[in-house]
C-alpha cells in the first residue's frame, strides 16, 4: 500500500527544542504509603566530565560529544550496560531505561539495549480524502510541476482561515523522490469554505488535490506553541522539552516529562480538546504486558 511521504521545504512546520529541567510536573508515588510509579523509556544517558550521569529527556545537541539538560540518574552502572560510546572524557549511549521519576531525578531500577517496538511520533502523513474513481489523476499536466506546487504553497499560505499544507504521493517512492508531475498529491486544509476554494486552486496547480476542513488556523496554532514556550506550560505545571505544529494532524505537539491526567485536563481546558498532544518522554510500565 502506499505509505505517505513528506517534502520537507513543502512542509513548513515549526519545531522549538528546550532544554529538560527538573520540575513538580509529575512526580512519582502518590499520598504516604503509595507505591511509586515506574516509568520507561528509550532515552540518552550522557556523563560528562563534572557531572554524573544524566537522563536526557529532551534536547540533544548534534556535537562530538553530544550534549543535553537531563535530570541526575541515581545507581547507574555503566559496567553494568554495553554499546556507549567516549569521546572528550564524556560517556554516553542510548538504553531503554526502567525506573522511577522524583521530578529532580530518575532513579534507576533495570537497564538494557533500546526496545525497537513502541509507540512512535513519526506517524505517516497520509491523504485524508478517499481516492476518487478512476485514481489520483492530474487534471492539467502543465500546471503539476514543483515550481507550481511552490507557488500554490505560497498562495494558500497568505490566507487568513489556512491550517495547513502537505504533500503526498500517489505511488510509494522508491529510491530518490521523483518530481515527475501528476505524481504528488497537495493537500489544502482551511477553516472555513474548503470547497469554495477548489477553481482558484486548480489555476494554480493541475495535479492531484485534495481540500480539508480544519478547525484551527495555523496562526492560531502557532500562537498556542508560541505561548506554552513563553510560560503558560508553567503555569499549567508542565515540564516541556520540546514543542511543533503538526499541520497534518491540526494540532500542536509537546514533548513533556510525563503526561498524566491532571496534564491534560489543564491544556484541554486552556485551549479546547485535542489542540493541544502531549508526547512524554517516560511512559508508566504496563504491567499488565
Amino acid at each position: 500500500m502506499r505509505r505517505a511521504r513528506t517534502l520537507a521545504r513543502c512542509v513548513p512546520v515549526l519545531l522549538v527544542l528546550l532544554a529538560a529541567c527538573a520540575g513538580t510536573q509529575g512526580r512519582a508515588g502518590g499520598g504516604s504509603g503509595s507505591e511509586p510509579t515506574v516509568y520507561e523509556a528509550n532515552a540518552t544517558v550522557l556523563e560528562a566530565p563534572g557531572r554524573g550521569p544524566e537522563l536526557c529527556l529532551g534536547a540533544i545537541a548534534d556535537s562530538l560529544p553530544p550534549q543535553c539538560g537531563g535530570v541526575p540518574i541515581i545507581g547507574w552502572d555503566w559496567s553494568a550496560v554495553e554499546g556507549e560510546e567516549m569521546a572528550s572524557n564524556t560517556t554516553w549511549g542510548e538504553f531503554h531505561v526502567v525506573g522511577t521519576y522524583e521530578g529532580d531525578s530518575f532513579t534507576i531500577v533495570d537497564a538494557g539495549p533500546p526496545h525497537d517496538e513502541g509507540r512512535s511520533r513519526e506517524d505517516p502523513v497520509d491523504t485524508p480524502c478517499p481516492e476518487p474513481d478512476g485514481g489520483w489523476t492530474a487534471p492539467d499536466l502543465s500546471k503539476a510541476s514543483e515550481k507550481d506546487l511552490l507557488a500554490l504553497m505560497h498562495a494558500v499560505e497568505a490566507e487568513s482561515d489556512f491550517a495547513g499544507f502537505w504533500i503526498d504521493y500517489v505511488e510509494e517512492p522508491v529510491g530518490e523522490v521523483s518530481d515527475e508531475p501528476g505524481g504528488i498529491i497537495a493537500n489544502v486544509a482551511f477553516v472555513n469554505d474548503v470547497e469554495s476554494r477548489r477553481v482558484a486552486i486548480q489555476e494554480l496547480w493541475g495535479g492531484p488535490l485534495c481540500l480539508v476542513r480544519f478547525d484551527r488556523t495555523y496562526d492560531e496554532l502557532r500562537r498556542i506553541q508560541r505561548e506554552l514556550s513563553d510560560g503558560a506550560a508553567a503555569q499549567l505545571g508542565i515540564d516541556v522539552t520540546w514543542s511543533g505544529v503538526s499541520q497534518h494532524e491540526n494540532v500542536v505537539e509537546v514533548g513533556v516529562v510525563i503526561a498524566d491526567d491532571a496534564s491534560r485536563m489543564a491544556v484541554d481546558r486552556r485551549y479546547g480538546p485535542g489542540a493541544v498532544l502531549l508526547d512524554p518522554a517516560l511512559e508508566p510500565v504496563d504491567d499488565s504486558a
